[in-house]
C-alpha cells in the first residue's frame, strides 16, 4: 500500500500557458492531492512546483505528472496528481518528508499512563 500522508503547504501547477496557486494537502512517493480554485480535466500533464523539508533543509520540488482524479470539495476542486518522471534524489527526499510526517503522526497517537 502506498504510503499518503496530509500536509498544508502551498504548491504552483504550471500546465500550458496557465499557472494556479494551489493548496498541496496530501504527498506519497508516486503522486500530491491538492485543492484549488481552478481545475484541470483527467490527462491534464501539469508541472508542480512546492517546498517540503527534507534531508535537514527545505527543498523545491518540480515535478512533471498527469491529473489521474478530481472532485469538487465546496467551493474548491480536488486533484490527484500522479508524477511521471522523478529522479532517484527527489524520491529520496519525498520518502524523508513521508517518513518524518508518519514519525509525528505515531508520536502524537503515543498515551502516556
Amino acid at each position: 500500500m502506498q504510503q499518503k500522508v496530509k500536509t498544508d503547504r502551498k504548491v504552483i501547477l504550471h500546465g500550458g500557458s496557465a499557472s494556479a496557486e494551489a493548496h498541496l494537502v496530501d504527498l506519497s512517493i508516486s503522486g500530491i492531492g491538492v485543492t484549488s480554485s481552478r481545475g484541470a480535466k483527467v490527462g491534464t500533464e501539469l508541472d508542480a512546483e512546492f517546498e517540503v523539508p527534507a534531508l535537514q533543509r527545505f527543498i523545491t520540488f518540480k515535478i512533471h505528472g498527469k491529473v489521474t482524479h478530481r472532485h469538487n470539495v465546496g467551493d474548491e476542486i480536488y486533484l490527484h496528481i500522479e508524477f511521471m518522471h522523478m529522479t532517484h534524489e527527489e524520491k529520496t527526499a519525498l520518502q524523508d518528508f513521508i517518513d518524518y510526517k508518519q514519525r509525528l503522526s505515531q508520536s502524537s497517537k503515543r498515551t502516556f499512563d
